[in-house]
């Protein structure tokens, strides 16, 4: 049986999909303000945003009807603020359905121009999806590691042709803990219960090392 090639051809990255975040307020009179600034972003920007939904006719009632609310709870009548409750409820489902629409209307256009327009508007991109960048340098003691030995892995540097680990207990002094060729090193000989901070130097194929990398620190095991 022939074994099938795999292929060389690089995968296609996803097309980056917008989700629009609020970030609304908890408490009713944040809620109300912040809420009329971003009604009032929205439905000010017709060129974007034509036939807001919720329409003018609902949300602006349910914004009124929380202003009033809030007026009459100031006396800490029980009564008051149950309808507190219930007007602030409505106009936070305004304002989802609001942002629900303002992502739908972004999503058709150019995904480059929708970051100026959520900030008109006030509000954001949300990082649902969005996977954080890995970190420079991570040090860790995976299972099964000897007592004392800390494994240094970090992000390949380009044009590397060997990477010199560092360590420290006080991030002044630092103290050599070997090289390698690769973009990992387990340094051991540590002691166990102490603080200890790493980063590392490459020496680049074109000559000279760069800078040290960020630091990491990590209480050794």
């Amino acid at each position: 049986m022939v074994a099938r090639k795999k292929s060389s051809a690089p995968r296609k990255r996803k097309p980056r999909v917008l989700h629009v975040a609020l970030h609304l307020p908890t408490d009713g009179e944040g809620l109300y303000t912040r809420g009329s600034a971003m009604w009032s972003a929205v439905k000010a920007d017709t060129a974007h945003f034509p036939t807001p939904y919720p329409p003018a006719t609902e949300t602006e009632p349910d914004l009124k009807g929380l202003g009033t609310a809030l007026q009459d709870a100031a006396g800490k009548d029980p009564v008051a603020i149950a309808a507190l409750g219930v007007a602030a409820a409505k106009v936070k489902q305004d304002l989802e359905l609001l942002g629900k629409y303002v992502q739908s209307v972004l999503r058709a256009g150019p995904i480059e121009d929708a970051p100026a327009i959520l900030s008109n508007v006030l509000m954001y991109e949300s990082n649902i999806g969005v996977r954080p960048p890995k970190p420079e340098l991570a040090a860790k003691q995976p299972k099964g590691t000897l007592s004392g030995t800390v494994l240094l892995v970090a992000l390949a540097v380009a044009g590397a042709a060997a990477y010199y680990w560092e360590s420290s207990v006080d991030q002044v002094a630092w103290a050599a803990g070997g090289q390698s060729a690769q973009a990992r090193f387990s340094l051991a000989g540590l002691t166990p219960g102490k603080m200890y901070y790493f980063r590392f130097h490459t020496l680049q194929r074109a000559g000279g090392l760069t800078s040290p990398s960020q630091v990491v620190g990590l209480m050794v095991t």
